[in-house]
């Protein structure tokens, strides 16, 4: 692992670290990773470590008939990696709430060691049958003791993202194949993927995400028709509100702020 400088979660068993290169298919026109591909790379790892752990949607549906869902997810960045740079992605679960809600930190560390992206998610799990979320099963909550001292955790997200009183910008999409994933759903990238659609293609050429929070609300399923809606704050050029829709009902809130590339 390319990593000179320890990570906040560097003293626990649980951690992962997973090396990876920042491919031509995860990039925009401006050769940096993109807010979707990055939450890709966050997903990945975290498959890699629930893996390791036997705690992965696969262990837990053979268990329980269980699987991870997510729920929440903030996204601070610093910088973006360019196409060809050598990035590791670190990431543990941290503490469990309530016995219903685990929380999940990650890290995107570049090749001398330096943060350039963190991230903190909330996750539960979900009976894959009834489609109902369920408590925290033991074989992760046995995991308790070995979770990173409270002091290393990532803030947890804060209050709940209010709707847009209006509309600046939409666009309409169907669920495709494409977009599923092993739990016959809408993956989670997409939902930011579709929901930064309509922001205008040169702001998006010129100005990088600073801050991603995204409340993931309902699942989105096959043949779906969904919009996608941007509005930008008051007072702020660069602070959005998005929503994706499937009618009146909100699938998912998201508030992005951006910085001049």
């Amino acid at each position: 692992m390319p990593i000179n400088s320890p990570s906040p979660l560097a003293h626990s068993p649980l951690t992962e670290y997973v090396d990876s290169r920042i491919l031509a298919s995860a990039v925009g026109p401006h050769r940096r990773l993109t807010l979707p591909h990055l939450i890709r790379l966050f997903q990945e790892a975290a498959m890699r470590n629930t893996d390791r752990l036997q705690i992965s949607s696969g262990d837990l549906m053979h268990a329980y008939g269980l699987t991870w869902v997510l729920h929440r997810q903030v996204v601070t960045a610093t910088a973006w990696p360019v196409i060809g740079d050598e990035v590791t992605v670190v990431t543990a679960p941290t503490h469990i709430e309530r016995g219903l809600m685990t929380y999940r930190d990650f890290y995107l560390i570049d090749a001398k060691g330096q943060p350039l992206v963190s991230s903190t998610s909330v996750w539960s799990v979900m009976d894959y049958s009834s489609r109902r979320i369920k408590h925290i099963p033991p074989a992760v909550t046995a995991l308790l003791d070995q979770m990173p001292h409270p002091g290393s955790r990532l803030p947890v997200p804060g209050d709940k993202l209010a709707l847009p009183a209006r509309t600046d910008a939409e666009r309409s999409y169907r669920v495709g194949f494409s977009h599923l994933d092993f739990n016959d759903h809408l993956t989670n990238p997409a939902f930011a993927e579709l929901m930064l659609e309509p922001l205008d293609i040169n702001f998006l050429r010129h100005h990088l995400p600073t801050l991603a929070d995204i409340v993931y609300r309902h699942e989105a399923r096959y043949g779906d028709l969904l919009t996608a809606t941007s509005s930008t704050e008051a007072g702020r050029a660069t602070a959005f509100t998005h929503t994706l829709r499937r009618e009146s009902e909100v699938l998912s809130v998201m508030r992005t702020e951006w910085a001049d590339l």
